[in-house]
């Protein structure tokens, strides 16, 4: 069994030889192949090369196509800055107020900056392995979350309680667009996945959630469906209280953050979504090897889990992640009796 058709089974819940797993890696990806994150940030060629090699040091039996949480922010027209060697930042939200996203049109990912960059490094990573790891790509966030990258959080979240709402629904529209437009193009790269985070939304109430930003998941993820790419979601922190909301959508997979317990998941999320996670990222920083091995091996084991998941982090690598600490993760996925 490859590492592509391992992964896409355990995905559709069918019997595999092994549990599969593939982390985020985007920092240490560099800092384990010597590359400078601006190269990797701006050259799609140093980017795919950078995780085609840290794939390899991991063992890993797939890889996740991504930059940062800005390619939005840039395609639409903001500013960010590029530190030689760490992550990228904006200096300040693109909009003022929310009625100025008028101004804003849907951008053409393969002339966009920040979305020509990555589609042009997934389309290389698939051209170079498709056929034997499975390629999963980052279309940066969910409308919600969007919406509140062009207003910045903070303001975005008052904004829900002091705006028309009317303003505040057009506004997730033309969000909800942005990604489907950027998400099309992803698949048309050939990515066996393709996956965004709508973090944000695990701060607001479930009223909140089920008013400003489940109907545009939903319309989003539907847009997107094809039968050749499997969509993912991530949202990041405690999202016990979301889940049964996420139960419907139209998704092959949900990423789960350490705070969240895999077999909570899967109770709440049923068997039909694959569920990705959920070691967590300081854990793996800080603990040793052995302790990473076990861990891996708990998560695995007090699940019972057969299938249906795909082992990870629960979120983004850390920097200075030790190669040793991912191995072990690796390794404890091999050594599983399933």
């Amino acid at each position: 069994m490859t590492n592509l058709e391992r992964t896409q089974k355990a995905i559709r819940m069918e019997a595999i030889d092994r549990i599969p797993t593939f982390p985020i890696l985007i920092a240490p990806a560099c800092q384990l192949t010597g590359v400078k994150q601006r190269d990797y940030s701006l050259d799609p060629g140093v980017m795919a090369d950078t995780l085609l090699k840290a794939r390899d040091l991991i063992d890993a039996d797939g890889i996740y196509v991504s930059r940062d949480n800005w390619v939005y922010h840039e395609a639409l027209g903001g500013n960010l800055v590029f530190p030689e060697d760490d992550e990228s930042y904006s200096k300040e939200p693109i909009l003022d107020s929310v009625k100025k996203f008028r101004k804003l049109r849907i951008p053409n990912p393969e002339t966009a900056p920040g979305m020509k960059t990555l589609l042009a490094a997934a389309r290389k990573v698939v051209e170079e392995v498709g056929k034997q790891y499975y390629i999963q790509a980052n279309i940066d966030c969910g409308p919600f979350s969007l919406a509140a990258v062009l207003r910045g959080a903070q303001a975005f979240l008052l904004d829900l309680v002091t705006e028309n709402e009317k303003d505040l629904h057009e506004l997730l529209d033309f969000c909800t667009e942005v990604v489907i437009a950027y998400g099309r193009a992803m698949i048309s790269t050939g990515v066996h996945g393709i996956q965004y985070g709508d973090s944000t939304a695990s701060l607001i109430s479930p009223e909140h959630y089920r008013k400003f930003a489940l109907p545009y998941q939903q319309r989003s993820v539907d847009a997107l469906a094809e039968k050749n790419c499997d969509i993912w979601i991530h949202i990041c922190g405690n999202t016990e209280h979301l889940l049964h909301f996420l139960r419907p959508l139209n998704i092959q997979g949900f990423e789960v953050d350490a705070k969240v317990k895999m077999v909570t998941a899967r109770r709440m999320l049923g068997e039909r979504i694959a569920i990705k996670g959920n070691l967590d990222t300081t854990f793996l920083l800080k603990q040793s090897p052995d302790e990473v091995y076990e861990a891996t091996l708990q998560i695995l084991e007090r699940g019972n889990f057969k299938t249906g998941i795909i082992m990870s982090p629960g979120c983004g690598v850390p920097r200075m992640t030790p190669l040793e600490n991912l191995r072990a993760m690796a390794k404890a996925c091999k050594d599983y009796k399933l």
